[in-house]
């Protein structure tokens, strides 16, 4: 599922599935600011690469003496998400922002 937030600039496009930007246009414009994921070349967008970007030796790591596993770049990316908005008052400028939990 897609969501779209916008003010009066711009407007954006979120995939509820690991909450990726998948488009980013100016109100005013028709430009596509963000890749649109061409399957030939890359089928993502701009995917959130959370907490790690890159790979962990063996997709693992120690803390506390606790083996933990870690794919890829994180899991964000991955998994599905219950998604809510809100909205960010900077001045007299507000911007809504697509916030998740993993419930």
């Amino acid at each position: 599922m897609n969501y779209e937030i916008k003010n009066s600039f711009i407007k954006a496009q979120i995939k509820s599935f690991g909450a990726e930007l998948n488009s980013l246009k100016k109100c005013d414009e028709n430009f596509e600011y963000i890749w649109q994921a061409n399957s030939k070349y890359w089928a993502r967008h701009s995917p959130v690469l959370f907490p790690i970007v890159g790979r962990l030796k063996e997709d693992s790591y120690f803390y506390k003496n606790k083996k933990y596993s870690l794919s890829q770049h994180g899991f964000a990316r991955d998994k599905s998400t219950v998604s809510f908005l809100i909205l960010v008052k900077i001045g007299v400028h507000s911007l809504p922002i697509l916030k998740n939990l993993n419930l």
